[in-house]
């Protein structure tokens, strides 16, 4: 027999039958791998064997019991509760945004617009003053003319 062919676990369980239990006591006579293998399966069955013996429990909870249900504001995520109120918003600014026809869109657009313009003309109108100034400061540096 091989050191492979042999169970030494059923052989120290006692599992083995009486001719593979002698050709095994054989063989471990001989091979110094499987007497440390034999004595390591020993030392566990020993070790195993000075635990205390418990009852097994007659009921185990499981998460599927009412115990362990969550009430029912537990069972809201957060990303479930974020995308109701984000609905109901979509859903109420839609009912509540009033209707605007075409005219009065069109009329809100061109006054906008000429609010923009008069903006934008504004400032442009203060930048170049503020350009001229700057022109007129410098021309009068360089040429060594004091204004009076």
């Amino acid at each position: 027999m091989t050191c492979n062919e042999i169970d030494w676990k059923g052989y120290a369980l006692g599992e083995l039958s009486k001719s593979e239990r002698t050709q095994a006591e054989a063989h471990a006579a001989a091979c110094s791998h499987c007497r440390e293998e034999l004595a390591a399966t020993r030392l566990t069955l020993d070790a195993l064997s000075t635990l205390k013996e418990e009852e097994v429990p007659r009921r185990i909870a499981f998460v599927s019991d009412k115990v362990f249900e969550p009430r029912w504001w537990q069972r809201f995520q957060p990303t479930f509760a974020a995308g109701c109120v984000i609905a109901a918003a979509i859903l109420v600014h839609g009912f509540a945004q009033p209707r605007l026809d075409q005219t009065t869109v069109q009329s809100m657009i061109v006054r906008e617009v000429a609010n923009s313009q008069q903006k934008y003309q504004g400032q442009l109108e203060a930048i170049l003053d503020e350009i001229q100034k700057e022109n007129r400061l410098d021309f009068i540096q360089n040429t060594g003319m004091v204004r009076q």
